[in-house]
């Protein structure tokens, strides 16, 4: 009886801690200028990577634009996107805020993240990441990468979040993921045409940028 009575208060303490925490990074989001996009990809590249070099373009352009960007705050593209915001103004205040996962040793905040929200769980991080942005573009990337991209097309599938540009960047990248789900899924019925345009998938970095902007909306940030 003892135990069950330790394990309901631990788990109670968990569930308070991480509301807390997801308040708390909430405020921080809802100070950048809107509209905001997120962006995802590996943390395990180096910055000479092709990749890596285009998500530094990317965010440039999008900070340029006065588009604020989210990251997981780690290495990798996360990295260079938030260098390519730095290069522009030296620090990149108010632009960009990396959101991490604790005790994740390959994903210690980078060196060019300015401000950086630690959580500890990955659920809220991916609620965060998510929850506010206009737009969200996906990099080539590994089981991280891809968790948080079909709990996306998932939760938009299903209308349980609003509609955005889902951008998948790097054709030769992606494709074999899309034939697998046209070929595989979408044949055998466990998906529809409509599911497979919840996504574009490109290598032109203008035609990205041009659709985040245009298509991302300005909306009263909400709880």
């Amino acid at each position: 009886m003892v135990s069950r009575i330790r394990d309901w208060f631990r788990t109670a303490w968990h569930l308070l801690r991480s509301y807390f925490q997801t308040i708390r990074g909430a405020w921080k989001v809802a100070a950048l200028a809107q509209p905001v996009v997120s962006i995802f990809g590996g943390a395990r590249i180096g910055q000479d990577y092709h990749y890596a070099k285009k998500a530094a373009e990317l965010g440039g352009m999008l900070s340029q634009a006065d588009i604020s960007v989210l990251t997981g705050g780690g290495p990798g593209i996360m990295q260079a996107v938030s260098c390519g915001i730095k290069q522009l103004d030296g620090t990149g205040k108010g632009k960009t805020i990396g959101i991490g996962v604790t005790d994740l040793g390959e994903e210690a905040p980078n060196q060019c993240v300015h401000e950086y929200i630690e959580l500890n769980y990955f659920f809220a991080r991916k609620w965060l990441l998510t929850r506010y942005a206009s737009g969200v573009v996906f990099f080539p990337g590994g089981f991280g990468t891809l968790d948080e991209l079909f709990e996306l097309i998932t939760l938009v599938q299903n209308k349980k979040t609003k509609r955005i540009p889902i951008v998948l960047f790097g054709v030769e990248y992606w494709k074999p993921m899309i034939e697998w789900l046209t070929h595989e899924l979408y044949q055998h019925g466990f998906v529809t045409e409509q599911d497979l345009q919840l996504f574009t998938i490109t290598d032109d970095l203008n035609k990205v940028f041009c659709l985040l902007r245009d298509e991302c909306t300005v909306e009263p940030l909400k709880f």
